[in-house]
This record gives structure tokens, sequence and C-alpha cells, in this order.
């Protein structure tokens, strides 16, 4: 994902269940991140618990991973209170993560904000190309 792409997106406004192209929310903003720019086939993803159960079978089956050190294109998991948030991690001119915050919209935070932001944990997921067996 280039700065240009990240510039043409930031400012787009945030809408529950919106998933582009002109309004987002978190879910729906990483989904279009990931197909659309990284060419990631990821399934929908539910909410609460639905999305809890996809997330572990996913990491069990290996087309997830949990890594501690994220690549550009990684997903994060932004924890701070009772509800997670998921954004893009990307390698700009600093490390930050681009999101659909709610009441704001599409917007970049450099990792040294997040935490300013009530977001104190970040857990990055690397998602992998499906591999058909031949």
């Amino acid at each position: 994902m280039t700065p240009d792409q990240v510039t043409a997106l930031i400012g787009k406004r945030y809408e529950l269940g919106g998933d582009g192209p002109d309004t987002y929310d978190c879910r729906g903003f990483l989904l279009h991140c990931q197909r659309q720019y990284f060419g990631k086939p990821l399934p929908d993803l539910p909410m609460g618990h639905a999305m809890r159960d996809l997330f572990g079978a996913q990491l069990a089956s290996g087309m997830w991973e949990q890594v501690s050190t994220p690549r550009h294109g990684d997903a994060a998991l932004l924890r701070g209170g009772d509800h997670p948030h998921v954004g893009i991690y990307l390698e700009l001119d600093e490390p930050g993560v681009l999101h659909a915050l709610d009441g704001v919209g599409v917007i970049w935070s450099p990792n040294q904000t997040l935490r300013l932001m009530g977001f104190s944990r970040t857990t990055y997921v690397r998602f992998h190309e499906r591999q058909d067996a031949a």
C-alpha cells in the first residue's frame, strides 16, 4: 500500500457496517484494504463471539499467524476498554496503523499515539495465502 493510496482513504467516513467505497467501519476497512491492496482473500469478519471463533480457527489452521514483529500490511488488533478495534499496520515515513475510527473516519495513527488514543494493547496478525494441495 503506497502513501498515495493511504492519502486517498484518509477522511472517508465511519459508518457501522460500512465496507466501502465511501464509508467504513473498522472490520469493513480491514477487509477492503487486505483484499484490494494486499490481495488477501479474507472471509467476512463477523461480530462478537463468532469473530472469536473464526480467529481461533484461522490461527489453528495456520492461515493466520500472530506475530510479534509486524510487517507492512499485517492486521493490527487494538485493545483498550471493552471494544476491540482493527486496522492495518503500515511502514510509511514512520510505523503506524491506518484504521476507521467511530466518530472520526479513516485516519493514520503513528504507533506512539495509539496508547494516547486509549489502545493500550496491540496484537499483530499476518494473513497467509491458502496453499492448495498438489
